[in-house]
């Protein structure tokens, strides 16, 4: 075959080259289409990350300005606290010197308090002998005996184990006697008794009207042994044991 011959042929099958040609350069501007499109959204998606990027690093940025702000009222908070506990440790030593210089006031004012119990309890011992003493000499009668246990014959209630109701009721009988002019040296003697229980009631209760009851009681104890004395009724070594 000449080389006519060839290029004849070849040029002959031109047409279909040129077709298939044409039908890949469609297929490729196709797919080509397609890849732009795709990396345009990409592209788009790329971009909206970035503004979302761009907020979050604002945002982070207000939250570090924010923990710094709240780092720097913590020191300050941790600063006053320091302060407060030096100033709570001064007020604890200061309450611990007042809490020693109070237990130093109540030793005091307890040797004070026995002082004073033996001041009352001597006054108690004169003022009885003096009593003793004036009825023995007829100074004081009868007459004031029944007119202090007139005063006496308002009882007060009872509450525990020494000053019992059945210790009252007898207490009232005799008063009642003494009021009536009848009472008996054994009468006087459990006068005396009841008075010693009603101090050791108000010793635990601290009940002012029992000790005010009980010195009126011991006053009148104190008339009845004189006058039985003077009667010849009553011992008289025993009126000043």
């Amino acid at each position: 075959m000449s080389i006519g011959d060839v290029l004849t042929a070849m040029l002959g099958q031109a047409p279909l080259v040129a077709a298939a040609v044409a039908v890949l350069y469609v297929l490729f501007s196709r797919e080509i289409g397609r890849v732009e499109m795709r990396i345009g959204r990409l592209e788009g998606q790329i971009g909206e990350l970035g503004g979302r990027l761009d907020r979050l690093e604002e945002r982070v940025g207000r939250l570090e300005d924010r923990v710094g702000n709240l780092e720097n009222r913590v020191g300050k908070l941790e600063s006053r606290m320091g302060a407060l506990e030096d100033r709570m440790g001064r007020l604890e030593d200061r309450v611990g010197n007042l809490e020693s210089q109070i237990g130093d006031l109540g030793g005091r004012m307890d040797k004070i308090e026995e002082q004073l119990a033996g001041l009352g309890r001597s006054f108690q011992i004169y003022n009885s002998t003096l009593l003793k003493v004036l009825s023995t000499k007829g100074v004081l009668t009868g007459v004031e005996a029944e007119a202090l246990a007139g005063y006496l014959s308002l009882v007060p209630p009872a509450r525990s184990k020494y000053y019992t109701e059945e210790v009252r009721q007898r207490l009232i009988e005799l008063i009642k006697a003494v009021r009536e002019g009848r009472y008996t040296a054994a009468d006087v003697r459990e006068l005396g008794r009841i008075a010693e229980l009603m101090e050791k009631e108000w010793e635990e209760t601290g009940r002012r009207d029992l000790l005010d009851y009980y010195l009126k009681l011991q006053m009148l104890v104190a008339i009845l042994e004189g006058i039985l004395v003077s009667r010849g009724e009553w011992p008289r070594e025993e009126l000043w044991a």
